[in-house]
């Protein structure tokens, strides 16, 4: 994992729920109802005119109705990648057996506080924190994978 990895983290969480309202936005649209008024009268003399409110199923506009279902399956193609992303790098997270390592990524990545303020809620020096992750990500793991 790195950096630029974990970065991504509160950014996916983001997206995540922007797609959602997206793809909430459209499910609405694809059964987006006409509403229209018509003119009506009783059966039998005297006759009362009334005007009466009607409403259904827009079927004539079906090409914009096949367009939204289309964004829609594009937009939970992206919903399900960016969800399988998220779910990588909380994985990840969960499975650093360093509880220092952990909080730093916690703190840094799923709570988003600058390096300054990890510093602080650790008890250290502003820069110790960054310069401890760093040595962590290029651990012998991931060196060797750099050199293939």
């Amino acid at each position: 994992m790195t950096k630029a990895e974990l970065e991504q983290l509160l950014d996916l969480r983001k997206e995540i729920c922007e797609l959602d309202a997206r793809v909430e936005k459209l499910q609405r649209d694809r059964g987006r109802q006409a509403v229209d008024k018509v003119r009506t009268s009783t059966k039998e003399y005297p006759y009362i005119y009334t005007t009466k409110t009607i409403s259904g199923i827009d079927e004539t506009d079906k090409k914009h109705r096949r367009e939204l279902t289309e964004s829609e399956i594009l937009l939970l193609r992206r919903q399900q990648q960016a969800v399988e992303a998220e779910y990588k790098i909380s994985q990840y997270i969960k499975s650093i057996k360093d509880s220092r390592i952990r909080r730093i990524i916690s703190l840094r990545y799923e709570e988003g506080l600058s390096w300054g303020k990890v510093a602080n809620a650790m008890n250290c020096d502003r820069t110790y924190p960054e310069k401890l992750l760093s040595k962590y990500l290029e651990g012998p793991e991931n060196r060797r994978k750099r050199r293939k």
